[in-house]
């Protein structure tokens, strides 16, 4: 990875199977809230030390809800963009609002 590029984390709170992997694996990154065990991310920003093992944590999710976004600093957020989304992830998109009435996607 290029020195200067910046990571964000961003867990699929509709997808976290409450596993608590990622909070094994990183703490001071990932927390469960209270009383679901649902993931959250603790930090706006990665540090480039946790680069890795944030990385590391998103492999380990069992269920793929941890989505990692890089970019190099002065980058706009567009190049880091998901491509669209697969017929499966719309549909469950789709019906968010029905099971996250609180909408928090898991961002800091």
């Amino acid at each position: 990875m290029r020195r200067g590029a910046e990571m964000r984390v961003v867990v699929d709170q509709d997808l976290c199977g409450t596993t608590g992997q990622c909070v094994l694996t990183l703490p001071g990154t990932f927390r469960q809230r209270e009383p679901d065990g649902v993931a959250e991310v603790c930090v706006a920003t990665v540090p480039q030390a946790l680069h890795a093992a944030v990385r590391l944590a998103a492999s380990q999710c069992p269920v793929a809800a941890i989505r990692v976004i890089e970019s190099n600093a002065g980058d706009d957020e567009r190049a880091s963009a998901d491509p669209a989304p697969s017929p499966a992830e719309a549909e469950r998109h789709a019906a968010k609002d029905q099971r996250n009435p609180g909408g928090h996607d898991g961002t800091v």
